[in-house]
């Protein structure tokens, strides 16, 4: 073994070492730029999340108020209703009571129906007294609670205003990361849904007052009708027609809405009508008149009847040709609970026209922006376009994102609507919408001047 000799190996160079590290520095580089890439990807993912949130945050909050208009102006008719159908209460119980006054006195000759008629009188007199007290109460609080929902569209119009919209976007930015900053374009719809909602008052108030009328129920519409009476036949005539052979038993009430729209105004007479014959020479039945009047109410809020209340062509009351008897004592002995306010003004869509109300759609677009103090250098942000993510100005990112604000009507179901956009109907509702070419250009207008800024 003394002899086997060994050969030793030669030391290593410095070319190896310096080829070492060189490999050492490109992998901590490549590292290096991964991390910022990485970075760079996530910021810009968290700015289009925020963006996202900002204007869905906004075009929700426009959503709720308008619906809030809508739930509002349904609650003013409906207290509106609720007044109609309480003074018609009113009115009819005071027919009620002057019939049963009239009955117990024809009855005080019948000794067998004089208890019963004296009873029945008793219960409709309190009946009336009741009905009486609840709309004295409830006439004012109701009329009171319909200006308290009009204030309170008022103040929700006010709170939605572009400088609390300015401070929604903020809000919702900074909760999610305090390095964000948002605002909304230019081309926003902001002061345009300011100023697309208008408060109707006087006698703008048409609207309303359409569909109070609409929502009334028939009986407290018109509780009109004809009957014959079969057991009364004409003899004062010679009838022409068997509608002629006999008397008749005429009702007219209604309750309506002044045309001032200040006052409700309800009545209802009942009396009995015979035919005769117009002219000493005519023996044939021509005229009907008025000969018993049976019963009579009427209810008003403040003042007395309008002209035409009684129009005969309305089939609302009757006309000064019809129960004029009763409709004389109706009015002189008529309920006045004081306390209403007249008809709510109310907010609604200030273009009433078709197309105005078609386009009746607002758009937020909302752009969030990365300050450079808060990005990755400029040597990183340069390598964007490896990302797929071209929304950078500068070291800064920025982040695009429109949401729209629009009513769907749910009864369409993929047919056309059923209706049009209205503040009476609460089909508001947000959605997250496509940018257009205008929102881009603006928001690269904005981008390059806070570039600039920096």
């Amino acid at each position: 073994m003394a002899g086997v000799g060994f050969r030793r190996r030669p030391a290593p160079r410095g070319f190896v070492l310096l080829l070492g590290i060189g490999l050492m520095l490109a992998s901590a580089a490549g590292l290096a730029f991964l991390g910022g890439a990485a970075t760079l990807f996530s910021d810009k993912q968290r700015g289009n999340q925020l963006a996202d949130a900002a204007s869905l945050s906004v075009a929700q909050w426009y959503a709720q108020a308008l619906n809030y208009q809508a739930y509002a102006n349904r609650a003013i008719v409906a207290n509106e209703v609720m007044i109609a159908q309480s003074l018609t209460a009113l009115a009819w119980v005071q027919q009620a009571n002057s019939l049963t006054r009239q009955a117990s006195s024809v009855a005080s000759f019948i000794p067998g129906l004089q208890t019963f008629a004296q009873w029945a009188a008793q219960a409709a007199q309190a009946a009336e007294l009741t009905t009486h007290g609840a709309v004295v109460i409830e006439l004012p609080f109701r009329s009171a609670y319909t200006r308290a929902l009009q204030a309170s569209q008022e103040a929700m119009h006010l709170a939605v205003n572009p400088f609390n919209t300015q401070t929604l976007i903020n809000e919702v930015v900074w909760s999610g990361d305090r390095r964000f900053f948002g605002q909304y374009l230019p081309t926003a719809d902001v002061s345009r849904f300011y100023r697309a909602v208008k408060t109707y008052s006087g006698q703008e108030r048409s609207l309303l007052a359409q569909h109070v009328t609409a929502e009334l129920d028939r009986f407290t519409q018109s509780r009109s009708f004809d009957h014959r009476l079969y057991l009364l036949p004409t003899f004062t005539c010679i009838p022409t027609s068997l509608d002629r052979s006999f008397s008749k038993l005429i009702r007219r009430g209604a309750t309506q809405l002044t045309d001032s729209y200040e006052d409700w105004q309800a009545g209802d007479t009942l009396s009995v009508h015979q035919w005769f014959r117009r002219g000493r020479w005519n023996p044939f039945c021509r005229s009907l008149s008025e000969t018993i009047p049976l019963g009579w109410g009427a209810a008003v809020t403040q003042s007395g009847f309008q002209d035409g209340f009684y129009s005969q062509e309305s089939q609302a009351l009757t006309s000064s040709q019809v129960n004029p008897r009763a409709r004389q004592r109706a009015q002189d002995g008529s309920a006045r609970p004081m306390g209403y306010l007249g008809l709510s003004a109310y907010r609604d869509l200030a273009d009433q026209t078709v197309q105005g109300r078609e386009q009746a759609q607002y758009r937020i677009p909302v752009l969030v922006r990365l300050p450079t103090r808060n990005t990755l250098s400029r040597a990183a942000v340069s390598q964007d376009a490896l990302l797929g993510a071209p929304s950078t100005v500068g070291s800064a990112v920025w982040s695009l994102s429109v949401a729209v604000t629009e009513f769907v009507d749910p009864q369409a179901l993929g047919k056309a609507p059923a209706y049009l956009p209205s503040l009476f109907l609460p089909y508001w509702r947000a959605q997250l919408a496509a940018a257009s070419p205008m929102d881009q250009a603006a928001a690269l207008v904005v981008a390059q001047n806070r570039k600039e800024s920096e």
